[in-house]
């Protein structure tokens, strides 16, 4: 394989591979390889959602950094919203070069953040807000608070070279996650790359060229050619 670089993508919590296709897409084209899987019970309906759970979602991205390995020497993990959080359980289970998180919850849900928005454009919030509620199933929610409580223990068995991006207009996760998963990781020097006009879609919002060339940059960093 001649030591190539693989980066290991893991999109959100009912998301699917757009969260993070702008990233994606970039990254193969400076030719790292790239795994960007669709999680288990995700891509499709609320139905087949409701149908998984949190060891199925572990599962699909243990799958994806296996066939990652098969193509690339290093390996970078990737996540997104929820993706961070498999991707601690990655980074402590296989070889990882580099762990970065994008807006990933370690408190999830910021209410002063939506209400913010919601004074700022009521109709266009509020459908929003009333759109993501209904399209989410109730068992899916407790599978994800589920997963949220036991990663948190695993922190501390982070040892990997570890960036957090996080936007400071998040309404989904609450800001102040960047720095307690910061805080909680064994890594000894984690670094914060704040964000300060983005929400949650990091990647399709007004600072995404900057997001993706500060991860290319920090990819380049850890793992020069």
């Amino acid at each position: 394989m001649s030591g190539k670089v693989g980066c290991l993508i893991i999109h959100g919590f009912a998301g699917d591979i757009h969260d993070v296709l702008p990233l994606a897409q970039r990254l193969r084209e400076v030719g790292y390889e790239v795994e960007c899987p669709t999680l288990e019970g995700h891509g499709s309906s609320r139905r087949h959602l409701a149908k998984s759970n949190r060891q199925d979602w572990i599962r699909s991205a243990d799958e994806a950094y296996k066939r990652l390995s098969m193509r690339a020497d290093t390996i970078v993990v990737i996540g997104f919203s929820m993706g961070g959080l498999l991707s601690f359980h990655i980074a402590t289970t296989y070889p990882v070069k580099l762990l970065i998180t994008l807006n990933t919850p370690y408190k999830y849900w910021d209410v002063k953040q939506a209400m913010r928005y919601l004074r700022t454009d009521f109709q266009t919030h509020w459908r929003r807000y009333l759109h993501g509620i209904g399209r989410i199933p109730v068992r899916s929610m407790l599978q994800f608070r589920l997963l949220l409580s036991e990663t948190k223990s695993l922190l501390p068995q982070v040892s990997v070279p570890y960036v957090v991006f996080q936007a400071k207009q998040d309404d989904t996760v609450h800001a102040v996650s960047a720095r307690l998963l910061a805080d909680r990781v064994g890594t000894k020097t984690p670094q914060i790359n704040w964000f300060e006009r983005s929400n949650h879609m990091l990647l399709h919002g007004p600072e995404k060229e900057e997001a993706i060339e500060e991860v290319i940059a920090t990819i380049r960093k850890h793992c020069p050619s």
